[in-house]
């Protein structure tokens, strides 16, 4: 049996007496945004909310953030996979399906050969992604491998949206 901690005990009662303990804060916070969401717009959509919440993040909370910030947020959603494992699982078919080494960032996917991509299986890899729900930008998708010698490699890449 665990010893009992009286250091804690005390302080979690000073806490409880001042009103400071955590689920009053979390309670606390949530009526002043629900308030302020109201007072703005009581039917405001989920993108705007989301939109915001980011906003505050960068501008308030910093970037060391956000990857505790939506662990903290799957765990109270009762989300049980991790938002990256979709992602992961959407570079792995497209690794599979074209044979190629390839890195996603959140807006492009790069295909890590030192070789320009043929064009009919370029125009492949846009409908496999464009089939699975995103837009792709042609202006800003490249087929070609360039390098500036001892500088950096351009990889063929395919930028898109949701």
């Amino acid at each position: 049996m665990n010893q009992f901690n009286v250091h804690k005990w005390k302080n979690s009662q000073l806490l409880k007496e001042a009103g400071l303990l955590n689920e009053n804060q979390v309670s606390q916070v949530a009526k002043a945004i629900d308030g302020a969401i109201s007072s703005i717009d009581d039917s405001l959509s989920y993108k705007v909310l989301a939109s915001a919440v980011a906003q505050i993040l960068k501008d308030e909370y910093g970037s060391h953030n956000f990857v505790p910030f939506m662990e903290t947020l799957k765990d109270e959603l009762g989300m049980e996979e991790s938002l990256n494992e979709s992602e992961a699982d959407f570079v792995d078919e497209f690794k599979k399906k074209f044979n190629v080494r390839a890195s996603l960032s959140s807006d492009k996917i790069e295909v890590l050969e030192r070789n320009d991509i043929d064009e009919d299986t370029f125009e492949e890899m846009i409908r496999f992604i464009e089939d699975k729900g995103y837009t792709v930008d042609s202006k800003q998708s490249d087929r070609f491998y360039d390098e500036d010698p001892g500088e950096r490699s351009f990889y063929p890449r395919i930028k898109f949206s949701k």
